[in-house]
């Protein structure tokens, strides 16, 4: 599995077909959460606030794009990110998206860079207002059915 970032026009080392200069990533993470409430003698009844989520924080090792996603922390603009999470295909012919995130009005929010003498590693948090979540639910034959929802943060509904 691998897991890749196309953040506007920055090019990454990304080869595979359908992927080329994409930037590759080590980890993604991302969430969503709300406060639940059950007060004390109120059976069954619960209380929740607006749900909250969290940026998308993503992990890389330092290349060819490393100093443009710097850039784009220091003085970026809005813009369109994807993450894409791939399989290799049935059969081993090639790499094929099973799971993507769509963020709209991007913003780099943090970056920070560690190394433990090894090569540098990259942290990278992405703040948008918008997300898309596509996913192919795998079937017997791996064959995938797109499933997909928006969620818009300016108006806190499914868009």
């Amino acid at each position: 599995m691998a897991i890749y970032l196309k953040y506007d026009q920055i090019k990454g080392n990304v080869t595979a077909e359908g992927f080329k200069e994409w930037i590759e990533l080590q980890s993604f993470q991302w969430g969503v959460g709300r406060g639940i409430g059950s007060p004390h003698g109120s059976e069954g009844v619960r209380e929740s606030s607006q749900p909250s989520l969290s940026e998308v924080t993503v992990t890389k090792n330092l290349d060819k794009a490393s100093n443009d996603i710097l850039a784009a922390a220091l003085h970026g603009k809005p813009v369109k990110a994807e993450v894409v999470f791939t399989r290799t295909k049935a059969g081993g012919g090639g790499v094929e998206e099973f799971l993507r995130y769509e963020l709209t009005n991007t913003l780099t929010s943090g970056y920070s860079v560690s190394s433990g003498g090894d090569r540098p590693s990259e942290s990278v948090s992405l703040n948008f207002t918008k997300v898309m979540v596509k996913n192919s639910v795998a079937k017997v034959d791996n064959a995938g059915e797109p499933v997909s929802m928006t969620y818009d943060l300016s108006t806190a509904k499914n868009a």
